[in-house]
């Protein structure tokens, strides 16, 4: 274990080393310890902890947040452990660490809060380069990363593809086609569909209107003597 003592000096003293390589993830771990009490006066084991590094090539500063392990580590220590991650061991060298401790109190006599802001000097953390020809792919693995993308360039093109056709036969409006004497459906080719004749949606639309003819004959107009069980009678005969 990679392990980081914080003295009361708040120098960043390493402790323990052990081999931390480029590019491995969550295989070692980074153990800090830190005093329980700083200076016999401020109590550390409620503070709010951080860990800002930089990494050794490209320069960029991380931060990162600690959670305490064990408050009571060898009695004395506030313990904290941090899995070394590929983000942590992405470039070899020397990584710049410093921390930082956050902690507001409350005095209830007097109704005040002070905030207490404790930061350390710099440590280092190191990572071992990795060997040459680990650093670089090889021509076999460029070649099957190619296929990866001509595969997926392909499905996007299917999709793309697909897409427009879908888009394309999409009716757009209605046409009236008096040669047919049908009702049809219109996209950017022309009629789409087999279209409704208009002589069934007219019938459609009286029996919804004004409901079945009793006569059998969807036109709106009852012929009493085509009724089924209907009687007819000889109106001369009637009034004679």
């Amino acid at each position: 274990m990679y392990t980081l003592r914080i003295t009361d000096d708040n120098n960043v003293i390493t402790t323990e080393k052990e081999n931390l390589m480029e590019k491995s993830n969550c295989v070692n771990t980074l153990q800090i310890l830190i005093n329980k009490t700083y200076k016999s006066q401020i109590d550390m084991t409620d503070t709010t902890a951080f860990m800002k590094y930089i990494t050794p090539i490209s320069k960029k500063i991380k931060m990162t947040q600690l959670i305490a392990a064990d408050t009571n580590y060898n009695e004395n220590y506030i313990q904290y452990t941090v899995p070394v991650t590929a983000y942590i061991a992405s470039e070899p060298g020397d990584i710049e660490v410093s921390f930082t401790f956050l902690k507001v109190v409350h005095d209830d006599e007097t109704d005040t809060n002070t905030s207490y802001i404790r930061k350390t000097e710099s440590g280092i953390i190191h990572i071992t380069k990795l060997a040459q020809f680990d650093t670089y792919e090889t021509s076999e693995m460029f070649t099957e990363i190619d296929q990866r993308l001509l595969e997926l360039i392909a499905k996007a093109e299917d999709i793309k593809s697909l897409s427009q056709t879908v888009n394309d036969n999409l009716p757009t409006d209605l046409r009236l086609n008096t040669d047919d004497k049908k009702l049809t459906l219109v996209n950017a080719d022309g009629d789409t569909g087999n279209g409704v004749s208009i002589s069934d949606l007219s019938d459609a639309i009286a029996k919804d209107l004004t409901g079945v003819d009793p006569d059998g004959t969807q036109d709106g107009v009852v012929n009493v003597d085509k009724v089924p069980e209907t009687q007819v009678f000889d109106l001369d005969k009637l009034l004679n």
